[in-house]
């Protein structure tokens, strides 16, 4: 869809320009915040962000703060996020993988590099996002209903799996009416959630 975007979160405004022209030449469209504060903001109202590159040392929230709440967010929790910076020492490094960011670019930003990163990041999402639209296309829903449900998926998963571990511990034995009767739920519900490959 032509409303996905790429945020920058960059306090420099004319490095925040030079990112945004770079990638706007490839055809993305981008919004920018000026510092990771901003950035959350910008993101509620961009619920169709297709990945994040932030600067690493900003003023007010620095970009592993703003990466670790971004990762706090369940709308958001699987966006990738580009971390750019001059500083790029092992320490700076480790301590962005760390915190779940999947990649990192070294300041000044090399076009090739950047546009190579963004594009293989983009890539292995889409085939996520394809069945997401084609699921809220399917189930005539918005992202935040799409979100809302996915959540609950997400805790039916959580309640069925331990059940499946605790009892069938020993795989001899048949399984149990309640255990078959959850696991049809869950296929069931994956299966709305266009997750046909979860069977």
């Amino acid at each position: 869809t032509s409303s996905m975007s790429i945020l920058i979160v960059e306090d420099n405004p004319v490095n925040a320009r030079l990112l945004a022209l770079m990638l706007k030449a490839q055809g993305y469209q981008t919004v920018a915040a000026r510092n990771g504060k901003e950035g959350l903001t910008v993101m509620a109202e961009t619920p169709d962000l297709q990945l994040i590159i932030t600067d690493y040392m900003m003023p007010e929230m620095d970009g592993l703060e703003f990466i670790v709440k971004v990762r706090a967010l369940p709308a958001f929790r699987h966006v990738p996020i580009l971390v750019a910076s001059a500083q790029a020492d092992l320490e700076t490094v480790k301590r962005a993988q760390g915190a779940q960011c999947q990649g990192f670019l070294v300041k000044p930003i090399d076009k090739q590099q950047l546009i190579k990163r963004v594009e293989d990041l983009i890539r292995s999402q889409s085939v996520v996002l394809c069945a997401k639209l084609k699921t809220m296309d399917k189930l005539d829903i918005g992202l935040a209903e799409y979100n809302d449900l996915v959540n609950t998926f997400a805790t039916q998963l959580t309640e069925t799996i331990p059940i499946v571990v605790l009892e069938q511990g020993d795989s001899n034995e048949p399984m149990s009416e309640n255990l078959s009767r959850l696991l049809k739920d869950l296929a069931e519900s994956a299966f709305m959630l266009g997750a046909e490959k979860f069977f």
